[in-house]
C-alpha cells in the first residue's frame, strides 16, 4: 500500500485499539466496515488492499461524528513548498556569501569556495564511512533535525470536547506513525539536504560571477608556511576536476611567484572559472546525484509503504476476512457446560475476534481422567480450555490437564483457560479477598504452562471487558 493507505490503515488501529468500550466505533461499525470492505476488493485481493479499504471506511463514518480525524489522515505530505522554498533561500544564501573582501582580492588559498569544497568532500567521507560502519539515523545529527521537521502526526486534541478514547487514540498513532515513518522522513531530510547544498554552491558561483561583471577581482596569495611550489602543488589537486572541465590549466610556480605577496597580483577571471567548474564537479553534481538517488528511494517507500502486516491485529482481521468464521474448541474440564454459558463465551469471542465464531464443545473431561480430548486434529483457530472457579486448583489433576492441552497446541494455535465464576462469584460476594485468592491460586497453577487466565461470568457476561482482555491476551501471546 502508499503512505496515504498505511497512514489511514495505522490511524484506525491507533482508534480501534483504544478505543475499548466501543464508543467510537460500535461493533456494527466495525463488522459493517469489514462485511462491506470484503465485498469490496474481492476474495482474491491482497491484504494489505482489504485492511486500507476497511480503514477508509471506518474513517468516512468516524469523520461524520469527528471531523478533526480527516485531518489527522489526510496530513501534507512531507510538506511539499518546503524543498524549493529552502533550496531558494540556500542560493540566496550562497551569493551573499561570495563577498571576497573590499579590496576585491582573492587569496587563492582561502577563497569562500574552499573552505565550501573542503566541507563536502568532509560530508562525502562521512557519508562512504556510514555504508562501512553501518551508522543509523541517530549517526546524523543535521539529517535527524531535519527530519523532525517533516513529521506529518496527529496534533494532541485539546479542549474538553474531545473523547478520552480518541485523544488516547491521537497520541497512539503520533508515536505508532512516527516509528514506522521514520526512514521515509529520513530519505525526505536526506534530499532536502542535498538540494540545499547544491544550491547553495550554485548561489556562490553565481555572486562570483555576478560581481565579477562590475568589479574586478584580483587573484594572489599569501602563506607563512608554503612557497610558491607547494602552492602549485595544492591547487593543481584542488582545481584539477575544474581544469578537466574548462580546459585552463593551472598556473605553475612561477607564475605563481609573481602573483604572491604584496604585488598587485592578477586578474581572477581565469581562477574564478577553475573554482566554478570545480565547485560543479564536486559539489553540484554529486549533491544532485545523491538528492536524486535520496527520491527514487523516498517515492520507492512511499509508493510501496512497508507496513508490517504480522501485528495481531492485522492478523486478526485478515484471518477473518479469509476464513470468514473463526474456528474455536472449547474443552471443559469437570464442568457441564450449560446454555447461557456456552452463549456467553460465543459472544465474548465474537467481539475478542470481530468476526463470526464456530465454537465447538468437546465433551467435558471427567475429573482426575489421564485422556486428553485431541483438540490439534481439529485445526482451530483458539482453543479455550473452561474450568469452573469454584474448583480448587489442583496440579496433579487440573494442571496435568492443561500442561498436556498445551503441549499439544504448541506452535499450531493459542491456547487461553477461562474460569467462569457464576457459581463461585455468587457465593462469596460478600467475601471479595476469597474470591481474589482463589484467582490467584489458578494463575499460579496455569501461568507456568504458558497460559493466560481470563476470569468470566460466562452465563451473563461484560463482553466489553471480557472480549478486551481476551484480545489483548492474544496479541501478547502474538
Amino acid at each position: 500500500m502508499d503512505e496515504r493507505a498505511a497512514r489511514t490503515v495505522v490511524l484506525v488501529r491507533a482508534i480501534e485499539t483504544a478505543d475499548v468500550p466501543r464508543e467510537l466505533l460500535t461493533d456494527a461499525d466495525r463488522a459493517w466496515a469489514g462485511r462491506t470492505a470484503a465485498e469490496t476488493v474481492g476474495a482474491s485481493a491482497m491484504p494489505d488492499a482489504f485492511l486500507a479499504q476497511r480503514a477508509t471506511l471506518l474513517l468516512d463514518r468516524l469523520a461524520k461524528r469527528y471531523a478533526k480525524v480527516t485531518a489527522w489522515a489526510s496530513a501534507p505530505s512531507a510538506r511539499g513548498w518546503l524543498t524549493p522554498l529552502a533550496a531558494v533561500a540556500a542560493f540566496v544564501a550562497g551569493a551573499l556569501g561570495a563577498e571576497v573582501g573590499s579590496e576585491h582580492r582573492i587569496n587563492l588559498l582561502a577563497p569562500p569556495v574552499l573552505a565550501l569544497v573542503a566541507w563536502n568532500l568532509a560530508v562525502y567521507a562521512l557519508l562512504v564511512a556510514g555504508l562501512f560502519v553501518g551508522r543509523s539515523g541517530s549517526g546524523r545529527p543535521l539529517r535527524e533535525r531535519v527530519a523532525a521537521v517533516l513529521r506529518d502526526v496527529a496534533r494532541p486534541w485539546h479542549g474538553s470536547s474531545a473523547p478520552p478514547a480518541l485523544a488516547a487514540a491521537a497520541a497512539r498513532f503520533a508515536a505508532d506513525w512516527s516509528a514506522l515513518a521514520a526512514p521515509l522522513w529520513r530519505e525526505r531530510a536526506t534530499r532536502l539536504l542535498h538540494a540545499c547544498a547544491a544550491a547553495l554552491a550554485a548561489g556562490v558561483i553565481a555572486g562570483l560571477y555576478v560581481r565579477g561583471i562590475a568589479l574586478e577581482f584580483r587573484a594572489s596569495w599569501q602563506s607563512t608556511f608554503l612557497d610558491a611550489n607547494d602552492v602549485a602543488r595544492i591547487l593543481r589537486v584542488v582545481l584539477a576536476p575544474g581544469s578537466w572541465l574548462t580546459g585552463i590549466a593551472v598556473p605553475d610556480a612561477e607564475r605563481l611567484r609573481t602573483i604572491a605577496g604584496g604585488s598587485a597580483g592578477e586578474n581572477a577571471a581565469a581562477w574564478i572559472h577553475l573554482y566554478a567548474a570545480t565547485i560543479l564537479a564536486i559539489v553540484i553534481v554529486p549533491r544532485l546525484a545523491l538528492a536524486a538517488v535520496a527520491t527514487v528511494r523516498e517515492r520507492r517507500l512511499a509508493h510501496r509503504f512497508p507496513l508490517a502486516l504480522a501485528h495481531p491485529y492485522f492478523e486478526r482481521l485478515l484471518r477473518a476476512w479469509r476464513e470468514g468464521t473463526a474456528r474455536i474448541v472449547a474443552v471443559p474440564y469437570s464442568y457441564t457446560v450449560q446454555l447461557p454459558q456456552s452463549q456467553g463465551l460465543a459472544n465474548v469471542l465474537t467481539r475478542a475476534f470481530e468476526a463470526p465464531v464456530d465454537v465447538a464443545w468437546m465433551p467435558s473431561t471427567q475429573y482426575g481422567a489421564d485422556d486428553v480430548p485431541d483438540v490439534a486434529a481439529t485445526s482451530p483457530t483458539l482453543a479455550v480450555a473452561v474450568f469452573p472457579l469454584a474448583a480448587t486448583p489442583e496440579a496433579e489433576t487440573h494442571g496435568v490437564f492443561a500442561a498436556a492441552l498445551a503441549a499439544q497446541l504448541a506452535g499450531r494455535a493459542p491456547l487461553v483457560a477461562i474460569l467462569d465464576t457464576s457459581d463461585f462469584a455468587d457465593r462469596f460476594a460478600d467475601a471479595p479477598r476469597r474470591i481474589a485468592e482463589r484467582e490467584a491460586a489458578w494463575k499460579a497453577l496455569l501461568s507456568p504452562h504458558g497460559i493466560d487466565t481470563l476470569f468470566v461470568r460466562l452465563a451473563q457476561p461484560d463482553v466489553r471487558d471480557a472480549a478486551a482482555s481476551l484480545a489483548a491476551s492474544l496479541e501478547h501471546r502474538s
